[in-house]
């Protein structure tokens, strides 16, 4: 199988956080105006998919194919890691609001009697729940990380 060039894959990105950023606006996802905050680089930076930076990408690529309807909802709550604060509060809200979120994505994408509806809600509120239940150390690294590249700049 050959590789695509990195300015092939590049835009391949650029037109995949472009629709991700359509898609919250569309489905008037929770928390969507963080997008705003970011440029298409730095979004392109921030966003990896669904799962933990920790996970192989491979893996990620996987969950994330597994789940293409949660990529829009991965992607607000990846910016919302990526600005941690080190709160027990804002860490539950952005759990709570991915589960939240990916039941509004779900129901936008699938009509009642389509089971992949059920199907995403289920898996929205489950990867919320293990992100709250395993996310804490992630969630103050992200913060870190983020607080060291700030210093850096100065």
């Amino acid at each position: 199988m050959r590789r695509a060039a990195p300015h092939r894959r590049f835009m391949n990105r650029l037109k995949e956080i472009k629709m991700l950023k359509e898609q919250a606006e569309t489905f008037a996802l929770e928390n969507r105006e963080i997008i705003t905050r970011y440029n298409m680089r730095e979004l392109c930076s921030i966003y990896n998919g669904i799962g933990p930076e920790s996970f192989p990408k491979w893996l990620r690529l996987g969950i994330s194919a597994l789940h293409p309807s949660l990529a829009v909802v991965a992607f607000i709550h990846d910016l919302e890691w990526h600005e941690s604060d080190f709160s027990r509060e804002s860490f539950t809200e952005s759990n709570n609001r991915f589960t939240r979120n990916g039941y509004k994505t779900a129901k936008a994408m699938f009509a009642w009697y389509d089971p992949r509806r059920y199907l995403a809600m289920y898996h929205a509120r489950r990867f919320g729940k293990i992100c709250q239940a395993f996310g804490w150390t992630a969630w103050c690294e992200a913060g870190e990380a983020r607080e060291k590249k700030h210093l850096a700049k100065k």
